[in-house]
C-alpha cells in the first residue's frame, strides 16, 4: 500500500523534479544551500512535547524502605511528528511512503508470564521513504503478531527508521542510558528532562530570552537597592561632597541617571567618604563647636555645615587639622 503526501515548498528550484521509477527525482537538482537547509532542517529536534518515553527494560533495587522497581527509558515521538516535519520541509506533494507487509511464521518465543517457549507469527512491515529531487530510504520494522496492534507498531517502527536515514528523527538515537522509579503501575515517577543538545533551536532561543530577561530584573532589583543606599549616603555626607562624587564618577548631576556600574563606583566612594564624616563628627565634639567653626572659616568654607565642604580633598584637610587638634586637646584634658 502507498501513501502520497505532497510538492516541495521550494517556490523556483533549479530544474523541474521528474520523478523515477523509484519515486526518486532524476533531474531536480538543489543547490548546496538548499541541501544544508533541509539537512538543518530535518536534524532539528521535535518540540518537547512531542517526545514521549516507554520503559524498555526494569529492575529492581534495594533502599532502605524496602525494593524499589526502576525502568529504563527510552525516548521516541508518534509517526504524526515526522510527517508533520516532512510535510512542513517538503510540502504536502513533496515525498511519499510505500508499505510492504509480511507475515512470516514459525518464530519461537518465550511466553510473557511464563518460560514455556511458543510458536508464534512476525508481522514484519518494509517502509520505503521517497523525497522527490533527493531519492528514497527504507526502514523495517516487525511486531509479535499475536499483538493486537503488531501491524500498526511495525508499520510506525519502519516508517521512522526510514525517516532517521534523512536525518529526521536521528537524535533520539544518541540518549544515555535513563533509569526512573516506576510507580505500582510500572509507569515513570516522573518525566526525564531533555539534554540541551535535544531541544529545537527556538526553544533554546526561548530559554536564552527568559534567562536574559531574569538576569535583567535580577539587576533592576540590585540596581534600585543600590541607588537608595547612595541616596541614604548622599544626605550623610552632605550636598558638596555628593556632588563631588556624583558628578566625578557619574558624569551627571543625579545618582539616579547613572547606570549600574558607575553606580556601584559611587556607592563605594560615597562609603569611603561617609567613613570620614563620622570621624570628622567624632573630632569636632572633642574640640567643641566654636573651635570647629574657626578652622572651617580660615579653611574660606561658607559654614560649618558639611553641606559646604566642596569635595574630597578638602574633607581629607579639615580631617587632618580637626583630628590634629583633637589630639592635642586630649592630653591636656587628662
Amino acid at each position: 500500500m502507498a501513501h502520497l503526501n505532497g510538492a516541495a515548498t521550494y517556490e523556483s528550484p533549479p530544474t523541474t523534479a521528474s520523478p523515477n521509477e523509484n519515486g526518486g527525482g532524476s533531474d531536480n537538482k538543489f543547490t548546496l544551500e538548499m541541501l544544508t537547509d533541509i539537512r538543518e532542517r530535518l536534524a532539528e529536534p521535535f518540540d518537547p512535547g512531542e517526545i514521549k518515553w516507554r520503559v524498555t527494560a526494569t529492575s529492581t533495587k534495594q533502599t532502605k524502605h524496602g525494593p524499589v522497581k526502576r525502568g529504563q527509558l527510552a525516548a521516541y515521538a508518534d509517526p504524526q511528528a515526522y510527517t508533520d516535519r516532512l510535510n512542513e520541509v517538503f510540502g504536502e506533494w513533496g515525498w511519499t511512503r510505500d508499505y510492504d507487509v509480511q507475515v512470516v511464521q514459525n518464530f519461537e518465543r518465550r511466553g510473557l508470564t511464563d518460560k514455556n517457549k511458543t510458536v508464534c507469527a512476525k508481522i514484519v512491515v518494509v517502509s520505503k521513504v521517497t523525497v522527490l529531487g533527493l531519492g528514497s530510504h527504507t526502514g523495517v520494522g516487525e511486531e509479535w503478531a499475536d499483538d493486537e496492534n503488531a501491524a500498526t507498531r511495525a508499520e510506525a517502527q519502519a516508517f521512522k527508521r526510514a525517516c532517521s536515514c534523512f536525518g529526521l528523527g536521528r537524535y533520539l538515537y544518541d540518549f544515555d542510558a535513563i533509569w526512573i522509579d516506576l510507580d505500582h503501575a510500572g509507569r515513570p515517577v516522573h518525566t526525564p528532562n531533555l539534554p540541551e543538545w535535544a531541544l529545537p533551536g527556538y526553544v533554546k532561543r526561548e530559554r536564552e530570552r527568559q534567562a536574559a530577561n531574569n538576569r535583567t530584573a535580577k539587576q533592576n532589583i540590585v540596581q534600585r537597592e543600590t541607588l537608595a543606599k547612595v541616596q541614604d549616603l548622599c544626605g550623610k555626607v552632605g550636598n558638596g561632597l555628593s556632588q563631588f562624587v556624583v558628578r566625578k564618577y557619574g558624569g551627571v548631576a543625579k545618582p539616579e541617571k547613572v547606570g549600574f556600574a558607575k553606580l556601584t563606583i559611587i556607592l563605594e566612594k560615597l562609603t569611603d567618604i561617609a567613613k570620614g564624616i563620622d570621624r570628622l563628627r567624632k573630632a569636632a565634639d572633642a574640640i567643641g563647636e566654636q573651635h570647629y567653626g574657626t578652622i572651617c572659616r580660615e579653611m574660606n568654607f561658607a559654614s560649618e555645615s558639611i553641606d559646604d565642604i566642596p569635595d574630597r580633598d578638602a574633607l581629607k584637610k579639615l580631617l587632618d587639622l580637626v583630628e590634629a587638634e583633637a589630639a592635642a586637646k586630649a592630653p591636656a584634658a587628662g
